[in-house]
């Protein structure tokens, strides 16, 4: 789960190089639709322009950050015709930092926004067109709800700074308070701040419902009385502990990550007869959460640390067990009479890997539900399960794990067709 989706490197003809803008240069703009990465598209003179900080329709004076071959790269400098769903950013860094792409959108509309990004994805299989999203989960924190922050060290005028670097100018970007972080990161930044020169890095995990904390790498910051180096910390969701190691993946929304396991249960409507198997399982959030109501769940998770994880996290649960190997070899090796009535599949942002798909179809699960944090991939493994009608897409709902941002987190479920059984 915490692979992320690279961007491929575009090998194309220089599509803006009849366009004289360089940046920090303005220009006045109508700003066109939202696209997939959470900016507004427009065009120049033909030449891709993607403004960052617009909403479609809006009148703007916008500046050039960087210029690419494929994309002029600005940001909205000032607003000359708002949109009915523009709000005031409440971050002073707000297209500084790059982070939050969405904060000067209102947030049922931010909810909208990534309803209409999972069902443009799943509208173009034939296969899935025929489910209409449900509206997103809204989170109940807007701010303040992520527990793990990654922060980058300022050098050479800048020192021993904590910051980020801007995502389009790769510029560092000194931050004192990220309003997205838990309290007690942001007062780990105040603790930190230009105190840590030699560092090029800092990783600050927090328990959002215990006092634990985890702070990498280790490091010894004069005049400050910081534990760092831990190996693990700790978080509770839905009254049970869950030991984290540092190498370990968990949800930055822990409020959410509670919400999408009610959300779970629910969709799966289980009788407590069922055999339920876990795929990519991580720390064992679900598979102990959602035991009290099967008979039976394995957990299956290539990480070791996470496995390491999962078997301290039981909390005195008897009919969980965990597997540690890599998803697509372990559920290939799966004995076909070994029964699995339901088939819990939660991917990296990348999606699942094709053999894993090929099992599910031998296995034959009664149900599949997925969550996924990528759409498109999404959609892709949906629609490979779907094609020749041994599944059917039965609801796809969208869960706002992180606010303010265009990132969205989907659980969708399948189930095996009568003539399949």
């Amino acid at each position: 789960m915490a692979k992320r989706k690279r961007r491929q490197r575009y090998n194309g003809p220089d599509l803006t190089e009849h366009v004289d803008l360089n940046p920090g240069d303005k220009f006045e703009i109508i700003l066109g639709e939202i696209n997939d990465a959470g900016d507004t598209g427009t065009e120049i003179d033909g030449a891709p322009v993607v403004v960052s900080g617009g909403l479609p329709g809006e009148l703007v004076i916008a500046e050039v950050q960087k210029r690419f071959p494929e994309r002029i790269a600005a940001k909205v400098a000032q607003v000359l015709e708002p949109a009915a769903e523009r709000v005031e950013p409440e971050c002073k860094y707000f297209l500084t930092c790059s982070g939050c792409q969405w904060q000067h959108v209102a947030y049922d509309h931010q909810l909208t926004l990534k309803r209409e990004r999972v069902q443009r994805e799943i509208d173009k299989y034939e296969n899935l067109s025929h489910v209409v999203v449900d509206t997103t989960v809204e989170s109940e924190k807007r701010l303040g709800y992520r527990n793990h922050g990654r922060f980058t060290i300022g050098k050479y005028e800048d020192t021993g700074q904590v910051g980020y670097k801007n995502m389009v100018t790769h510029q560092f970007v000194r931050i004192d308070e990220c309003l997205l972080m838990d309290d007690k990161i942001n007062e780990t930044i105040d603790l930190v701040q230009d105190r840590m020169e030699g560092q090029t890095q800092m990783s600050i995990r927090v328990g959002s419902s215990t006092d634990s904390m985890l702070v990498q790498p280790r490091m010894d910051i004069s005049g400050v009385n910081l534990v760092t180096g831990e190996k693990h910390y700790e978080e509770e969701v839905r009254g049970s502990r869950f030991r984290v190691a540092a190498s370990s993946f968990f949800q930055v929304n822990t409020g959410q990550l509670s919400r999408a396991v009610d959300e779970v249960r629910e969709l799966l409507d289980l009788d407590g007869s069922e055999v339920m198997v876990d795929a990519y399982c991580g720390v064992g959030v679900f598979a102990v959460l959602i035991s009290p109501y099967l008979k039976r769940v394995i957990g299956i998770e290539e990480s070791a640390s996470a496995i390491e994880d999962a078997g301290l996290n039981m909390n005195g649960v008897t009919n969980v067990d965990f597997i540690e190997g890599k998803t697509e070899h372990v559920l290939a090796e799966w004995a076909e009479d070994d029964e699995v009535d339901v088939l819990l599949l939660d991917p990296p942002r990348v999606g699942c890997h094709p053999d894993v798909l090929d099992s599910v179809k031998k296995l034959k699960p009664k149900k599949v539900l997925m969550v996924s944090c990528e759409p498109e991939a999404m959609a892709r493994d949906l629609d490979l399960l779907c094609d020749g009608g041994m599944y059917k897409l039965e609801i796809l709902r969208p869960v706002d794990m992180f606010p303010q941002t265009r990132h969205v987190e989907t659980i969708s479920m399948l189930t095996l067709q009568e003539s399949q059984d």
